[in-house]
């Protein structure tokens, strides 16, 4: 089994339940094969650089798996019959030193999805609100009284 990075990049006009139904069924198309998705890495609604079938936002979506080299030619030809994708580019890292710099990739991806997780139940997490704090003070001292110079007109 290779190495391999995808990158689709899917209509911004999908409802959040379409666009996690398309991802699933690309996915699935990847483990159908007796692939394995490593990891992902949802980059969400951006900016295209140039519109593409009029569209100038997508959904980005990159995925690290390990899958036959038989069986690339079945994902990227789904791809194409797919019209929810807009574009998509799969990467084959082949050599030790690629290989190594994939792995890279998956960690860093793995920390920021981690990271990204953590923000967002930090953001859902009721914030509680913590009570004054309340000084007193002690009863045997007295305001100190300020004197005002008396002046004779």
């Amino acid at each position: 089994m290779r190495h391999y990075e995808n990158l689709v990049i899917l209509k911004p006009t999908l409802t959040a339940e379409e666009m996690q139904a398309a991802v699933a069924q690309i996915e699935e198309n990847i483990t159908k094969d007796g692939g394995e998705i490593v990891a992902r890495d949802v980059k969400g609604m951006k900016r295209l650089a140039y519109e593409i079938n009029k569209n100038a936002r997508g959904y980005f979506h990159i995925m690290y798996f390990k899958v036959a080299p038989t069986a690339i030619a079945e994902i990227e030809r789904l791809y194409r019959i797919n019209e929810d994708v807009l574009r998509f580019v799969t990467v084959k890292y082949d050599s030790k030193r690629e290989v190594k710099a994939w792995d890279e990739l998956v960690i860093k991806t793995e920390k920021a999805t981690e990271a990204r997780a953590a923000a967002a139940a930090r953001a859902a997490a009721p914030k509680e609100v913590a009570a004054p704090v309340k000084t007193e003070t002690p009863a045997t001292e007295a305001p100190a009284a300020t004197e005002t110079p008396a002046t004779d007109a």
